[in-house]
């Protein structure tokens, strides 16, 4: 009888092993979802400022969610970080940027707004407007004053869905659903002025 007991055991961590190793499958699947295609870095008159193409492509429920009403803000995280030999890197600034994609039945269009702007555009398809809050254009980093010449930088980004933004009810599901995970691995890149 022990000896059932503890392959039994054994066989249900076993059986829970499997289902972890699936269910992580299907979220680094669905990272896939958020990918950055084109990420350029460049000074400018305000400072440091980034333009990156992101290619955004959203899960069957976010969809479905977003044809109901449901908007959507997505938040871009970018971090600067100046390198540094003896101990850990310095973070010299943070940024985030949000956007908002809505859905409007009646007129059967697509809306998005920059919510630092307050600018709203309008699209007949879910594509164009995907691909207008995947084309970011001149988020500033940081002034230029606080960027030394000859140093190495390193600067990360994140685009991903901001579940704090959904509905209370809808948040909850986002939080355990894999369908829901819409996010980009942090992307780091490294440069000199």
């Amino acid at each position: 009888m022990v000896f059932f007991m503890q392959s039994l055991l054994s066989s249900r961590g076993i059986v829970l092993l499997g289902a972890l190793l699936c269910l992580s499958c299907v979220v680094a699947d669905e990272q896939k979802n958020i990918r950055f295609l084109e990420k350029t870095i460049r000074a400018s008159e305000q400072g440091l400022v980034l333009d990156a193409v992101v290619g955004v492509q959203l899960s069957g429920e976010a969809e479905k969610a977003l044809k109901s009403g449901v908007p959507l803000v997505w938040a871009v995280t970018a971090r600067l970080w100046q390198s540094r030999a003896i101990i850990w890197d310095e973070k010299i600034a943070e940024v985030v940027y949000r956007y908002q994609i809505s859905y409007h039945a009646l007129m059967d269009v697509y809306r998005v707004k920059d919510e630092q702007s307050g600018a709203e555009k309008t699209f007949t398809s879910l594509q164009l407007a995907l691909n207008e809050i995947g084309g970011l254009k001149n988020i500033l980093i940081t002034a230029d004053r606080s960027i030394s010449k000859k140093t190495h930088y390193s600067i990360g980004l994140l685009f991903a869905l901001d579940k704090e933004r959904l509905p209370v009810p809808l948040r909850l599901v986002a939080y355990y659903d894999p369908g829901w995970v819409l996010t980009s691995q942090w992307d780091i890149w490294s440069f000199q002025k």
